[in-house]
């Protein structure tokens, strides 16, 4: 597995390690092939989360294979069934030519794969990609494993290996079945052979040193007849060395057998070489006192150890398989819950102290953590230790290291980690400490600390290193591992992502605002005769650009313009397409009084200069103040998409202005239109986003009705009242935001 792999990634290894110890654990366990078959099919079906799998079987004439059990769309096919399909070996098929090419054969699109002929599609399963994994056992085909996707599929490292440890997994388990119905037939030609003298047969008179070995023993042995002398010292040399001392070697004392005899041992045959296990039974035969016959049968019982051999490795396997499991699992669980911890804060020297505490005392006894400042160099962060002692002699080592600078006689491997390559120090013994050493002073301070592993891991963030960790263990702690090393890495990296997020969450911050504030006018003018306020409130408290705008122009000698817009979406974007409107809108004001016209303008330049789907709504008002009707005002609004204005009267009277066209930027002839009214003092339009009308608290919406209530229950207030009402009465409805707001009160006042 792979160091940089997502939390999901790791979950897959873990539980593809799984499946293949379950399937070997069912082959110990069963000898139903059958059985052993569709379980291993039902758990590939799971763990690549696949509906289609066959499996082949190579047949007798070495030339097809036929179809041994199989899964279609989840389902499992019957044997009968599945023996109908025999396809050829070689490339007229896919499972034909995994068998000759003898190794796994992944195909992202069976349709366009030229290495052989696709013929699952001919037989009606409507399948793209295949991922086929060969069968076999001391070089013997016996079969393919094929995994099938409906759709085309690059098929991963991982499910290549999986599916090729699931086919090695069957191939020792079929094996094991069928060394283990061989034995079982052994056992019945063995009572047949007792009874009918088929086996070895031997007769050792141990007095006169003389063996007789039949001819079935002797071919047993690898024994020549017409050399075989007899003497038992010339079959001891075919007795394995360390065997041996199975044997009596004399009639004396407690190495005379007086019961029956029953020994396992090894040979190596004279005639081949080959190491053979014969299982002998004997019973000792007493003519006289001073003679002793030993009679019995031999068998060769190699087969029998192989398979008990296999079964102990495939025991070992899945041990090993396990305990992976686990320690990935544990592992996985580390890096998750450490994730979860270094994500609670955007203040760099909190996540790095949350980074030691993690590794300290958990992982190592000593951690230190050093960042790359401004000069260049690296600048201590956190030290943590398990004990105050052992912290305070390791700063003692670090400071010592310092002040010797170049002439130290060692590399600690900073200069390695600052390049990005993590290192491991698995194990520190007194000799490295001796060449470490400037004097016997320093000598005895590193044995005082007596480290015994270390491993110095890069943060890297976006591509660059921002410092080192360094983490010992000491005394009787476990040696640190490659898998340490790699599990170091990753929660480096995770920590050096949070705390460089966390140094540019300020200045982002600070240049978002500054974008801000410069898509807002910086104060609303002073123009006589009419009153204005205008708040502007951004949803997200981590987004300080908002999408909605307002701008206040002059169009005229007495004239000025007022919009409110939304644009679609935040950020970046969004202002990008806000200063094009303003921009727009300030322009066309200069050609156009009507204010249809102006947001038709707007509209050309959005659709000609924006590329993509982003549209806007905005509501706009020429307001012409009258100063010589002693504080009147005539109002011409439109709106494209955009929430309706409110006419406010001072009298309490309030309603919206009909006056609702087509958003910008969305078809190249908006339908748009004007509505003019005309204000006395006192009286106000209310201009405003949707996310005043659709604040919302549980299910239920602020709304358009009780947004003209509260305008009508401050009507006559000043404008700047009434802005700071309705804004408090949108979030004490809310509770939280969950939009962008813009508000813009312009009303009439008597002229100074």
């Amino acid at each position: 597995m792979t160091p940089d792999r997502s939390p999901g990634e790791w979950n897959l290894a873990v539980r593809q390690q799984e499946a293949v110890a379950r399937i070997g654990q069912l082959g110990l366990r069963t000898d139903d092939l059958e059985e052993l078959l569709h379980d291993a099919l039902q758990v590939i079906a799971d763990t690549l989360e696949l509906g289609d799998l066959a499996l082949f079987e190579v047949q007798p004439d070495g030339r097809h294979v036929r179809g041994r059990a199989g899964m279609r769309l989840g389902q499992l096919v019957s044997r009968s069934r599945s023996s109908r399909l025999e396809l050829p070996i070689g490339r007229g098929s896919l499972p034909g030519f995994v068998i000759e090419e003898r190794q796994v054969v992944a195909s992202p699109d069976l349709l366009a794969d030229q290495r052989f002929h696709a013929l699952a599609p001919e037989h009606g399963v409507d399948v793209r990609a295949a991922l086929a994994a060969p069968i076999s056992w001391d070089e013997v085909p016996w079969g393919v494993l094929v995994a099938y996707a409906a759709e085309t599929r690059v098929w991963t490292d991982d499910e290549v290996h999986f599916l090729q440890s699931i086919a090695n997994t069957l191939g020792l388990s079929i094996q094991r079945a069928a060394v283990e119905r061989e034995l079982r037939d052994s056992s019945t030609r063995l009572d047949l052979s007792l009874s009918a003298g088929g086996l070895g047969a031997w007769a050792w008179d141990l007095a006169g040193d003389q063996l007789f070995l039949n001819a079935a023993a002797l071919a047993m042995y690898g024994l020549d007849p017409a050399r075989f002398t007899g003497r038992g010292l010339d079959f001891m040399a075919v007795i394995h060395p360390d065997d041996r001392q199975r044997f009596p070697s004399s009639l004396d004392g407690d190495q005379r057998p007086a019961v029956e005899q029953h020994n396992v041992f090894r040979i190596i045959r004279p005639d081949t070489g080959e190491l053979r296990w014969i299982e002998v039974w004997g019973r000792p035969v007493v003519e006289d006192p001073s003679s002793l016959h030993l009679v019995g049968v031999c068998s060769d019982v190699t087969e029998r150890r192989l398979s008990e051999e296999q079964q102990a490795a495939i025991l070992v396997r899945e041990h090993d398989a396990r305990i992976a499991a686990e320690q990935a699992h544990e592992r996985l669980a580390f890096l998750a819950e450490a994730s979860a911890v270094l994500s609670t804060s955007l203040d760099p020297e909190v996540t790095l102290l949350s980074l030691g505490e993690l590794c300290v005392p958990g992982l190592a006894d000593i951690c230190f953590i050093d960042l790359i400042g401004e000069d260049g160099f690296l600048h201590d962060e956190v030290g943590l230790g398990s004990s105050e002692v052992r912290l305070h002699d390791a700063k003692l080592l670090r400071k010592r290291r310092k002040e010797l600078g170049a002439s130290a006689p060692t590399s600690t491997g900073h200069l390695e980690a600052l390049g990005g390559k993590g290192l491991l120090y698995q194990s520190i013994d007194d000799g490295q400490l001796e060449r470490a050493a400037a004097d016997a002073d320093h000598l005895t301070l590193f044995r005082r600390f007596d480290a015994r592993s270390t491993i110095m891991a890069p943060l890297v963030a976006r591509g660059r290193v921002i410092g080192v960790i360094t983490l010992v263990r000491c005394g009787e702690q476990p040696l640190f591992d490659d898998d340490d090393l790699a599990m170091i890495e990753e929660l480096a990296a995770r920590a050096a992502l949070a705390t460089d997020n966390g140094r540019l969450f300020p200045s982002r911050t600070r240049a978002a605002r500054s974008l801000q504030e410069a898509l807002l006018p910086p104060a609303m003018p002073a123009i006589d005769g009419l009153a204005l306020a205008a708040r502007y409130d951004v949803a997200e408290a981590d987004v300080a650009i908002g999408g909605d705008f307002y701008d206040v122009m002059p169009v005229g000698p007495a004239a000025w313009g007022v919009v409110v817009g939304d644009v679609c979406g935040r950020g970046p974007d969004a202002a990008a397409l806000t200063g094009l409107v303003r921009h727009t809108l300030r322009s066309a004001v200069v050609r156009d009084e009507r204010p249809s016209r102006v947001l038709a303008q707007t509209n050309e330049a959005v659709l000609q200069q924006i590329d993509d789907a982003r549209f806007c709504t905005a509501a706009y008002l020429r307001v012409e103040v009258d100063r010589s009707s002693g504080g009147r005002a005539r109002v011409s609004a439109s709106s494209a998409g955009h929430p309706r204005p409110v006419l406010v009267r001072r009298d309490g009277a309030a309603e919206f202005l009909d006056c609702a066209g087509t958003l910008l930027g969305v078809v190249s002839e908006p339908v748009l239109q004007d509505i003019d009214v005309e204000l006395g003092p006192g009286d106000a339009v209310v201009l405003y986003t949707d996310g005043v009308t659709e604040a919302r608290q549980g299910n239920e919406l602020f709304g358009e009705d009780r947004l003209v209530a509260t305008l009508a229950g401050l009507a006559g207030r000043p404008a700047e009242e009434m802005a700071s009402a309705l804004e408090a009465e949108v979030v004490a409805f809310r509770g939280s935001a969950s939009d962008d707001t813009a508000i813009l009160v312009v009303q009439v006042v008597a002229p100074a």
